[in-house]
């Protein structure tokens, strides 16, 4: 059915994931459209920018039905994207509102002007989505409980090479809109943002070429404490747009980027051409402590997180730490296989599992044709 989960993505959760043949990506290219710059790519298709922070196709976990002009005024390069993110109306003369029926679009508009220097490129961005439903392919933050939000976002990115052999980004947005809050719930209107810093170094000319990693992700969030005769606050919670990619911030928690802080370090290493050993180390912590009762820590729509919907349970601001171990072999240029073992220790924020170690095994087989 067109919108619906099979069609669209892989689901919000496992019971709603079926084992079926889609199509992922069906577009339609027109180069120099109307004149030399303007290229038009209208149909299904993947999106990506920056490092992926707030649209990424790392893993296709989504693809869009949109139209996208780009326009390239080198070093000035414009993208227009229009899609349609939701389309679950009835065939009749009367439509459905939001959240049982209605329509989902996204309009998302990205700059970008290369630079020749220390700084290689800066981008800006602005984004609008309407009527998103709770459990479908968006943030999905329970916290809205059954609202269907129409954020905005404004950011700023930028990549860095400071040194030879070092590389580093920046990021930050800021979300606002109407949160179209259920009853109950203090404010309707979002006032939340994000920021990422990473970097990369690389060892050239060295046996293995090693390269080591790091990252800081933060993500507002607000307080769940209800006083006597008040309303929890969701204003400062941030609402995760289409970011989850597979191992990103980690294969086991695999976090949601609302109220959360994620520190990782990392190093990889080529014993040889096509193999690749990598270990990353993640530490989680609540951006505010007193927030995520209501709030799924895990991303819902990751397609394997190792806590799905347990819910934190307490005001501890620490959630625990996670490592992951891959190996890598390209036995191809379209063919990659990874075996990747992950283990999560939780900590105070999950008062139930607080003793317990989670972990998984993982291994995939990804093909390109």
């Amino acid at each position: 059915i067109w919108g619906g989960a099979v069609s669209r993505t892989k689901g919000v959760n496992d019971a709603s994931r079926t084992d079926a043949v889609g199509v992922s990506e069906a577009y339609v290219q027109l180069r120099e459209l109307f004149y030399s710059p303007a290229t038009l790519k209208i149909g299904r298709q993947s999106l990506n920018y920056g490092t992926g922070l707030i649209i990424s196709s790392v893993d296709q976990m989504y693809t869009f039905d949109a139209g996208r002009l780009v326009l390239d005024y080198h070093p000035l390069t414009i993208d227009i994207v229009g899609a349609q993110l939701d389309n679950s109306q009835a065939f009749s003369p009367n439509t459905t509102a939001a959240p049982l029926g209605g329509q989902s679009d996204m309009l998302f508009l990205n700059a970008k002007y290369e630079v020749n220097s220390v700084v290689k490129n800066v981008e800006a961005y602005f984004g609008w989505a309407s009527q998103l439903r709770t459990g479908g392919a968006f943030g999905n933050v329970p916290v809205l409980g059954a609202a269907c939000p129409s954020p905005m976002i404004l950011g700023l990115r930028t990549d860095l090479t400071p040194i030879e052999n070092l590389t580093a980004s920046l990021e930050g947005a800021y979300e606002l809109g109407n949160s179209s809050s259920a009853a109950g719930l203090a404010d309707k209107n979002i006032s939340a943002y994000l920021l990422k810093v990473e970097a990369k170094y690389v060892l050239k000319g060295v046996a293995w070429t090693p390269t080591f990693n790091a990252s800081y992700t933060y993500a507002s969030g607000d307080s769940d404490l209800i006083a006597p005769g008040a309303a929890a606050s969701t204003r400062h919670y941030f609402l995760p747009w289409f970011n989850m990619a597979d191992g990103n911030n980690g294969y086991v928690l695999a976090p949601m980027l609302s109220n959360i802080q994620i520190i990782n370090l990392g190093a990889s290493a080529k014993p040889c051409a096509n193999t690749t050993l990598a270990l990353q180390g993640y530490y989680y912590l609540k951006a505010n402590k007193n927030g995520s009762r209501l709030q799924n820590i895990s991303d819902p729509n990751a397609n394997l997180g190792g806590f799905g919907f347990t819910t934190a349970g307490n005001e501890s601001r620490d959630i625990g730490a996670e490592i992951d171990a891959i190996i890598g072999y390209d036995y191809s240029k379209d063919v990659r296989c990874q075996l990747v073992y992950g283990a999560f220790l939780p900590e105070n924020a999950y008062l139930d599992v607080a003793s317990r170690i989670v972990t998984q095994v993982r291994g995939e087989i990804n093909v390109k044709f």
